[in-house]
């Protein structure tokens, strides 16, 4: 594909100026070179304002938001979008990074009829990496059990924008749900087979949403698209719901709720995590 499209890459964060530098240094060190990069700035009070700064002054590339007060990462991912002037968008969490090749594989496999395009991750642990490879097309189907696709995607700014970008009332899942609504929309996401993405999955990590907030919203995002969900998906999803807060679940439980194909994931996961 010819270079010509402009991609806006969005980063939210606060109070993380190294991890901040390591990730915009990844946007700037890819292969396709025609990339705005445009920071919101969560009110952080640590040295990020002052880098950001210098930042936007060696390259005219670079937007900078400030949020005087936090507001939280759905909000400022949606003033990144609006701010955004590519024809394309995709995001970046200011604790992880790229392979240099990312946009340019992802660009290359956008195509009509899809809603977007993500990649392979390499999941960085406390004591160990795995790379998550997910299905080469994930449907409407397949998010309605779980989000498949992870934390980020490339897609276009009109897409974005038709489905109303990040859902500011979700306290978490915002990723999750702005997912299942693209796919329903503009058809199923594409997947480069490839890890394109470093996560960052250190227990530790304090994120601009926190840990506490996670329960509410996996159970809002689940109530928002129930009516979308047949009974396998609905018992599948009441079972995570229930291992993710830490509740004793029976292996007849697992093997009541949890789809054939699904079984290997979660013995896996009930044996070892």
């Amino acid at each position: 594909m010819a270079q010509t499209p402009l991609v806006s890459v969005i980063i939210p964060t606060h109070n993380r100026k190294e991890l901040l530098e390591r990730a915009i240094m990844s946007v700037l060190d890819q292969t396709w070179k025609l990339i705005e990069i445009v920071v919101v700035d969560d009110a952080s009070d640590d040295d990020t304002p002052e880098y950001l700064k210098s930042l936007k002054e060696e390259h005219n590339t670079v937007q900078v938001i400030r949020n005087e007060v936090s507001k939280g990462a759905a909000v400022s991912r949606n003033i990144a979008i609006q701010h955004a002037t590519g024809e394309y968008i995709t995001g970046l969490d200011d604790d992880d990074y790229w392979r240099p090749t990312r946009i340019e594989r992802l660009m290359e496999e956008f195509e009509d009829g899809f809603s977007a395009v993500c990649s392979y991750d390499r999941m960085v642990m406390n004591s160990r990496e795995v790379v998550w490879k997910k299905p080469t097309m994930i449907t409407l189907d397949d998010l309605l059990y779980y989000n498949r696709v992870g934390n980020q995607v490339l897609t276009k700014k009109e897409y974005l924008e038709e489905v109303g970008g990040y859902d500011e009332e979700l306290p978490s899942a915002q990723d999750y749900d702005l997912w299942i609504r693209l796919v329903r929309q503009f058809g199923p996401i594409r997947t480069v087979t490839q890890p394109l993405q470093v996560v960052n999955m250190e227990e530790d990590r304090d994120r601009i949403s926190t840990a506490d907030q996670k329960m509410e919203g996996y159970h809002r995002c689940f109530e928002k698209h129930e009516k979308w969900m047949n009974r396998n998906h609905k018992k599948y999803q009441k079972y995570r719901l229930k291992m993710a807060g830490d509740e004793p679940v029976s292996w007849l439980e697992l093997f009541r709720s949890v789809p054939p194909k699904l079984y290997v994931k979660e013995i896996t996961r009930k044996l070892f995590l």
